[in-house]
């Protein structure tokens, strides 16, 4: 969640400095940050609902979640850290909060690849390599079973 306040704070600067903002009608981003604000708390209620306090603090490292929404998504709370800052630097239609949005999405993409899914591997092996391959980390993918 830091993120996401670092791009409202980048915001509120670019905004105070008078930067230029994306070309939008105010409804337009406003219906864009709406949009993306109500999918990016959906995305966090949803895995906050399913996993387990201990697990997300760390102190208990034993059991691989992957039920609810991370059944479909492995990372629903870092894709919700990335969409809720989007939803912001639309909603302030701040060209300078969308560059902080995308570096936001390279951070947590970076975070994720190099440090938590190397982590989660040699946790658990094979079980996460066979949940790796079956689950997409922020977009789900879709099972074709051809019929014979």
């Amino acid at each position: 969640m830091p993120w996401v306040i670092v791009v409202f704070g980048v915001c509120i600067f670019a905004d105070k400095f008078g930067w230029p903002l994306l070309p939008l009608a105010d409804w337009t981003s406003y219906l864009a940050c709406a949009f993306l604000a109500i999918l990016g708390m959906s995305l966090l209620a949803l895995g906050l609902k399913v996993c387990p306090l201990k697990i997300l603090t760390g102190h208990d490292k034993s059991m691989l979640v992957t039920k609810g929404i991370y059944s479909y998504i492995r990372h629903p709370l870092g894709l919700s850290w990335v969409v809720l800052s989007f939803s912001v630097a639309m909603g302030f239609k701040s060209i300078v909060g969308l560059i902080a949005a995308i570096a936001v999405l390279a951070i947590v993409y970076l975070r994720i690849v190099l440090w938590e899914e190397r982590e989660l591997e040699h946790r658990f092996g094979q079980e996460y390599c066979e949940y790796k391959s079956n689950v997409g980390m922020f977009v789900p993918r879709l099972h074709w079973t051809p019929k014979k």
